[in-house]
């Protein structure tokens, strides 16, 4: 079928291709109702689409958004990319995607090809230690963070509720009569969600006169001395375990099944476990698992939603950074039953 163009619209609406390529661009000036539907009409009949070339030449804009994610591995992160393709291309955007493998160098050099591969704006999930490369490129286009800050804020940024969902998270497992709470992270921590994470169960624990550690998981289960881990957070009644996110709940799998396996925990000591991170296994496992529960749609929403806003602001014009979180809920399971 050929490509139906602007002159093929003009003929047959009787009126010049300019007049079709004012109404096109929604710059109409003094064209009558009638000449707008009679064009119109034609549009609608030939499925007449513009060029997406020709579009960026005539706004100035590429249609593309730069996404940059640390770690796709985590179902986390594939999800979020997901709810942003969906959320951009409904705002009339694509989207270019780098994956980072939380390789600073290799963020960095991410950022510097979708700057120079023409991206309205930048959506970077940052690993750390660019935080002056991010800066430098905000300067050139907006860039909003997802989920990780730079240190010393500075840049948009949009995530979850997180203290809120830490404190409902402790109050939770506090309730099962945990005398200890132990929040189980990654090693090497770059994430600043995951420090202001950590901080805040801290803080929780101590208001609430609850014993608490902060534990470094290996990458898998024999690599940290586990499953010794939970015989040495027990104390008179079960230990409480809270993941900091999804793949550190599914190396916590891994460290039960192993203390399983060597003799059993038995009734009284079973852990009190929870997550961060809704997915599908997390109403399965253990007989249901309490998550807080990240709103991914609403997440990728502001984030799509704020990166258009700041493309349409006039260029030059001062930007207040801002901070954008999204309320996640906390969902009670038989993990954590009373």
């Amino acid at each position: 079928m050929a490509r139906v163009r602007i002159k093929d619209i003009a003929e047959q609406a009787g009126v010049s291709a300019a007049t079709v390529s004012r109404y096109l661009n929604n710059t109409p000036g003094a064209m009558t109702e009638e000449t707008r539907a009679r064009i119109a009409e034609v549009v609608e009949r030939t499925g007449y689409r513009p060029l997406a070339a020709a579009r960026s030449l005539r706004t100035d804009r590429s249609q593309l958004l730069g996404v940059v994610l640390a770690d796709i591995s985590n179902p986390y992160s594939s999800a979020m990319l997901d709810a942003l393709s969906r959320k951009a291309a409904a705002a009339g955007y694509s989207l270019m995607t780098a994956v980072s493998g939380n390789d600073a160098a290799a963020e960095a050099a991410a950022i510097d090809r979708l700057v120079a591969g023409g991206a309205d704006a930048l959506v970077v999930n940052t690993c750390g230690g660019n935080d002056r490369a991010l800066r430098e490129a905000n300067l050139q286009l907006p860039i909003v963070l997802l989920d990780r800050d730079v240190t010393g804020g500075g840049l948009d940024l949009v995530t979850s509720n997180n203290e809120e969902l830490v404190d409902g998270l402790v109050a939770e497992v506090a309730a099962c009569g945990c005398g200890r709470i132990a929040l189980l992270t990654e090693q090497d921590v770059t994430s600043s969600i995951r420090r202001e994470r950590a901080a805040r169960f801290t803080e929780e624990c101590g208001r609430r006169g609850i014993a608490s550690d902060v534990v470094e998981l290996g990458e898998s289960a024999a690599e940290s001395g586990e499953p010794d881990l939970i015989k040495k957070l027990q104390g008179e009644g079960p230990a409480g375990l809270i993941a900091i996110n999804g793949l550190v709940f599914l190396r916590l799998v891994e460290i039960l099944q192993a203390a399983e396996a060597s003799g059993g925990l038995g009734d009284r000591h079973t852990p009190r476990v929870a997550t961060f991170d809704e997915f599908a296994w997390n109403r399965v496992l253990m007989g249901g698992v309490t998550t807080a529960a990240q709103d991914v749609e609403g997440i990728a929403g502001a984030v799509v939603d704020l990166a258009l806003e700041r493309i349409d602001a006039a260029s030059g014009e001062r930007r207040v950074p801002r901070r954008i979180e999204i309320p996640g809920r906390v969902i009670r399971r038989a993990s954590t039953a009373r």
